[in-house]
């Protein structure tokens, strides 16, 4: 895209042709179970155990997901149940929005029947449950024990449906809106299912069925594949499947892995969870068919009715994960875990912290400020070993290694993941490490059973408290982060400081420090009468060399402590072209850093709206030029639960500006910043596309800001003037 080179240019052109990728989204769900009605059928009760009993815990209680998760029911119901398999499902719709079939609310169950159309759902209603609050652990127990009781079999497997959000857990239900009763900040926007909780609510199913082990239990949702959650689940489940990225709106290929079981009833855990892993997306029913493809590329732009599978399914997986794991190797992996662990505490910590910034990460959840802290396990201890060099660590990483194959026995990546091994790690920088919201308290209640049986929250407390492996910082300790270490940026020199819109002028100058993560380019435009600065660009500044482990580049400053910087300055800025006629300015932040300029990717902030008159905080994602997809997120300014969302007719998108107010008249205040409003984008089938276009006349800010490894920038600044 526009990379900035330390010796080269600042701006490159974009390539105006979007590519759809977009997806669907989840959002906040806490509400109380109401009183149950009576059943509208008496539950089925089987004369003796089938192979295998399949119970989807299937939360679509939420505006832009229900359609999507109504649809998996019916690509379920493509399959059905049979003489070997059973297929129950717990569905809980959202009111107000997807108006197909029959438009009812509430919760029901069914037990899934065969049927071949994908518009309706036939099966039996089992039971109508009035509104039931999906986040409680209760009701997965209630649904879990009715659903073994009522259908006995060899094999079991539980696939809970919804949005996840890593380790804290997910499955919130907005119906209505109620704060969760742990009292922490991650459930103070609405109930959560807790990952603490949900592993109480496996134990509870236990003891209540004397079922000791679930066959398989999967997340069709996003951010789950942590070496946390399976730590959870590990007592209780042979074969765990999840996605350590974001799950796009098809889901899972329901159709094709039920297909598979109901044929051949004697596949075991690793076979099923093979056989949801390979079908991922490549064969999705809504994909596979011509008449369900059809109708989903109508809903998506820059398609039409000649558009392929492959090539559908190639656009839906750019950036997608799935893996499986064989708990019953999770022990062995823990185990080279805590050895690694052990290693990594001996090790240089800014080094470390190095590694944690250029580790290949997934969507954060947190705080979109701030960097990422969901890393890949795998990738993160490889580039530990390749930044050290350190003999005790690569032998340890060895075993790391080895463990986590024998543990991960299926796994899928996007070409924009090349660095997902299949599991993630928790490793937050400082700022919200002590936060209340993700800090080291509320990570060792959450993920208790991975903190009880690993020394990763003592090594955190090693890493940014300097005390011993296992010990205890004091209660008033102050954090000293590895990773901040303080980053000189000198004045800026210009070749000129009035330039021709048409021209270009010369921009240098140095960046001096031994922690050097990222450097980037900023420019903001003055406004004298109310002495603010709008952000109107933002781009990284290519190293001139990188590095590359495992496919994932990250930049190389060389061990001198010195950048020099320069680059020529054009005054471009870019906006976004809604098929309306006219361009809207937008501004394109930095995301992933990428190898060069076409593999860098970039984010516009804003606020989707559905047609529905829904709204929610959300980001576009453009990669060379094309969006590459658009996330929403159930929690305020970008944080809680993302989920990918589908844009449809009707759906808007209002850009976010970026303000400096400088409070020049009250230099007591100092500068703030403040987001507003900008211009609405609506679609309306119309591809969507980037450009570049001349920026106004007036006086600009243009600045150097260098960030160190744990998110700290420290930054310089000059002015320029834009004539005619």
């Amino acid at each position: 895209m526009k990379r900035a080179s330390a010796f080269a240019t600042l701006f490159v052109l974009w390539a105006l042709l979007l590519t759809a990728c977009a997806e669907s989204v989840e959002s906040p769900q806490p509400n109380p179970t109401s009183a149950q009605p009576a059943p509208t059928r008496p539950p089925a009760v089987a004369a003796a155990p089938v192979e295998w009993l399949v119970m989807v815990y299937a939360n679509a209680d939420d505006e832009t997901l229900e359609k999507d998760i109504v649809t998996d029911v019916n690509e379920m119901e493509l399959v059905g149940s049979s003489d070997e398999l059973t297929i129950v499902v717990q569905l809980d719709r959202y009111e107000g929005a997807f108006d197909g079939d029959g438009d009812w609310t509430g919760t029901h169950r069914y037990l899934i029947e065969q049927d071949s159309e994908l518009e309706t759902i036939g099966s039996p209603l089992v039971e109508d449950l009035g509104e039931v609050n999906m986040a409680d652990g209760q009701a997965l127990v209630d649904f879990v024990v009715w659903a073994m009781s009522s259908h006995p079999a060899t094999h079991y497997a539980l696939i809970l449906s919804d949005h996840g959000m890593g380790w804290p857990g997910g499955w919130n239900d907005p119906d209505p809106p109620e704060v969760g009763p742990d009292g922490l900040e991650l459930t103070s926007s609405g109930d959560l299912l807790l990952l603490n909780e949900l592993a109480d609510a496996l134990e509870a199913i236990r003891t209540q069925t004397g079922v000791e082990r679930l066959d398989l239990f999967g997340f069709d949702a996003c951010l789950m594949g942590h070496l946390e959650v399976a730590s959870a689940l590990e007592p209780y489940v042979d074969l765990l499947v999840a996605s350590q990225e974001l799950e796009p709106a098809l889901g899972w290929a329901y159709a094709s892995f039920l297909g598979e079981l109901s044929a051949n009833p004697e596949l075991d855990a690793r076979d099923l969870g093979r056989a949801i892993v390979e079908s991922y997306i490549v064969q999705d029913t809504r994909i596979t068919d011509d008449a369900a493809r059809a109708e989903l590329v109508a809903e998506r732009f820059d398609y039409d009715d000649t558009t392929s599978a492959e090539e559908v399914a190639e656009a839906f997986g750019d950036d997608i994960t799935l893996a499986a794991y064989d708990l019953r190797q999770l022990p062995t992996l823990l185990q080279a875990f805590d050895s690694f662990i052990v290693a990594l505490s001996e090790a240089d910590q800014a080094i470390v912290a190095e590694a944690k910034r250029y580790a290949q990460s997934f969507e954060n959840v947190f705080d979109e400020d701030l960097p990422p802290s969901y890393l890949d396990l795998g990738h993160f201890a490889a580039v530990v070993v390749e930044q050290t060099g350190d003999e005790a660590l690569s032998s340890a990483n060895d075993a790391l290694q080895l463990a986590l194959g024998e543990t991960v026995i299926a796994n899928r990546f996007g070409p924009a993941r090349p660095g997902a091994t299949g599991l993630s790690i928790y490793f937050p920088v400082s700022e919200l490490y002590e936060s209340t919201l993700a800090g080291a308290d509320v990570y060792s209640q959450v993920a208790a059973q991975f903190s009880a049986t690993t020394r990763w929250d003592d090594f955190l407390a090693l890493h940014y408290y300097g005390v011993a492996l296992g010990e205890a910082p004091a209660a008033s300790a102050q954090i000293d982060s590895p990773g901040s270490n303080e980053i000189t940026v000198s004045e800026i020199e210009l070749s000129d400081d009035i330039v021709n819109v048409a021209d270009s002028i010369t921009l240098s100058a140095e960046v001096r420090g031994e922690q050097i993560g990222f450097i980037y380019t900023f420019t903001g435009y003055y406004d004298p009468e109310d002495d603010t600065i709008l952000v109107v660009d933002r781009d990284y500044i290519d190293a001139g060399e990188s590095r590359l482990v495992a496919g994932v580049y990250y930049p190389d400053w060389g061990d001198s402590g010195l950048v020099e910087i320069e680059f020529e300055w054009e005054p471009l800025l870019y906006g976004i072209d809604d098929g309306s006629g006219g361009i809207v300015f937008a501004l394109l932040d930095t995301s992933d850093y990428g190898a060069a300029d076409d593999t860098a990717t970039y984010t516009v902030e804003g606020t989707y709206t559905s047609a529905a008159g829904r709204s929610r905080p959300a980001r576009l994602f453009f990669k060379d030029g094309e969006l590459i997809k658009v996330i929403g997120f159930t929690g305020p300014a970008g944080a809680g639960a993302p989920r990918a969302i589908t844009l449809r007719q009707g759906d808007s998108f209002t850009i976010t500006h970026q303000i400096i107010e400088l409070n020049s008249d009250n230099p007591e205040l100092g500068e703030t910043i403040r987001r507003e409003e900008g211009e609405t984008l609506l679609f309306s089938g119309t591809p969507w596309t980037v450009t570049e276009f001349v920026a106004p006349t007036g006086d600009y800010v243009l600045g150097i800001q260098a960030e160190d490894m744990d998110g700290n920038r420290y930054e310089s600044y000059t002015s320029v003037t834009v004539d005619e």
